[in-house]
């Protein structure tokens, strides 16, 4: 088995005032209070590890799943969680499939199980969420290994973590050949929600109009990696 590691993390800023006119007198420096507080503040996470809801859990039948999962070396930083800490998003077969993991508010695993390729991918969630209701998205990673020749076996697999649960999503504008979105909740110490997502399609052409919408549509997202 192969190991894959994704870290994507990104934020922008931009600052912006108005120019005062010539004959205005400098402002004068005003030196803050040792008491005044910080202008930043620190985002609040849970420090507690979340817990899978319903059929996400792990269960007997997982035995063999886990164990193909953590065979694969860890990254760097991150250890093997206990079970009852495992959210299953998928099961394909008794050993693959696809599952994650949040050791506290910030920080995630994901796995991607198959013979003969599989990954695992840690980070921590970005402080700029990508989109309103989303914390973290992996757009497209393959399922097998290609030698050029056989590129029509090949499934793309998306990964999301969105706010939230246990409100279903599903495709609202599906392409051809794409798969079902796959789905777990997990719930963290603090009662806030998460949910797990993966969804695959064909290697191929990308369809810019496909969207996965929760079922409230209180958020929805592009299927597809979009090009910039």
């Amino acid at each position: 088995m192969t190991a894959a590691v994704t870290l994507l993390a990104a934020s922008t800023g931009c600052i912006s005032g108005t120019e005062q006119p010539r004959d205005s007198p400098k402002p004068t420096a005003v030196k803050p209070s040792a008491t005044t507080p910080s202008v930043a503040t620190q985002r609040p996470y849970d420090k507690m590890p979340a817990r899978p809801l319903g059929q996400a859990a792990v269960s007997g039948r997982d035995h063999a799943f886990l164990q193909a999962a953590f065979a694969i070396q860890m990254p760097g930083g991150h250890k093997i969680p206990p079970a009852e800490e495992v959210a299953v998003i998928r099961r394909l077969d008794a050993k693959n499939g696809e599952l994650a993991w949040m050791s506290d508010g910030r920080t995630f695993c994901y796995g991607k199980i198959r013979e003969g390729y599989s990954s695992l991918s840690c980070g921590r969630l970005p402080e700029e969420a990508p989109a309103p209701g989303l914390l973290f998205t992996i757009w497209g990673e393959p399922d097998r290994v290609s030698d050029g020749e056989n590129n029509d076996q090949v499934r793309v697999v998306g990964f999301v973590i969105a706010e939230g649960g246990p409100a279903r999503f599903d495709h609202v504008k599906r392409s051809k050949g794409t798969g079902p979105v796959h789905q777990a909740v997990a719930r963290l110490p603090s009662g806030r929600m998460v949910t797990f997502l993966t969804f695959d399609r064909a290697y191929g052409p990308i369809d810019p109009e496909a969207e996965i919408c929760r079922s409230d549509r209180k958020i929805c997202f592009p299927s597809e990696n979009l090009p910039h």
